[in-house]
């Protein structure tokens, strides 16, 4: 049977908000006196922003998000962009008649804002964020609720992100995982979680979907 959804992950996969994320983190860090340490607080992009706020300021994670929310509105506009290709792919399945959604470890309002302003939100049906579940990713409980509002099946459905979270969240749900190698994982960690697919451009995610519905077919 033919693939009828495709969900995307956003920062790393479809936003190149990388740079905003570092760039925001390394000024909390800085108010707070909190040591840098080669920047491995990087690696828990993908995660919700108050697990990692906890972490790195125990008893504290309200004042911290304030302060990340408050850095990142300053500097969002300035460094909000997408991946190359990323609306030309997305205007292409659209036009093939998949469904479409974001499933991000975001939350809603800045995810509404980035999807606004680089016009993503154009194509996508559905988006769902960590405050729209009880468990984020890893888990697949976001993967499942996007495919519940879709009305979709896994079985059918694709899930594309660039950290082992997405692809951890996918397999579990039980949809074909794809993984890019654009956004903060490598491909060698990526090949850890056992995705079914990695790419390395949204070219090669579009011909890979082709290669799916072939097979299939």
């Amino acid at each position: 049977m033919a693939l009828k959804t495709l969900l995307f992950d956003l920062d790393g996969t479809l936003m190149d908000s990388i740079p905003l994320i570092t760039i925001t983190f390394r000024r909390v860090f800085d108010y707070y006196g909190i040591p840098w340490e080669k920047g491995e607080v990087l690696s828990t992009i993908g995660l919700p922003l108050r697990e990692v706020a906890e972490r790195y300021l125990p008893g504290r994670a309200g004042e911290f998000m304030e302060k990340y929310t408050l850095f990142q509105k300053e500097k969002q506009m300035d460094y909000i962009k997408l991946f190359p290709g990323a609306l030309e792919a997305l205007e292409t399945v659209k036009a093939s008649g998949y469904s479409t959604g974001v499933v991000t470890s975001k939350r809603r309002m800045p995810a509404l804002t980035g999807l606004e302003a680089t016009g993503l939100n154009k194509y996508m049906d559905v988006v769902v964020t960590v405050d729209d579940v009880s468990k984020p990713k890893p888990n697949p409980e976001p993967v499942l609720r996007a495919l519940e509002l879709l009305n979709k099946k896994p079985e059918n459905a694709v899930y594309v992100g660039d950290s082992w979270y997405d692809i951890k969240a996918g397999k579990g749900a039980g949809v074909i995982t794809m993984g890019v190698t654009w956004g903060m994982a490598s491909r060698e960690r990526l090949m850890g979680e056992g995705p079914e697919y990695i790419v390395d451009s949204f070219v090669e995610l579009m011909n890979t979907l082709k290669d799916i519905d072939y097979k299939r077919s």
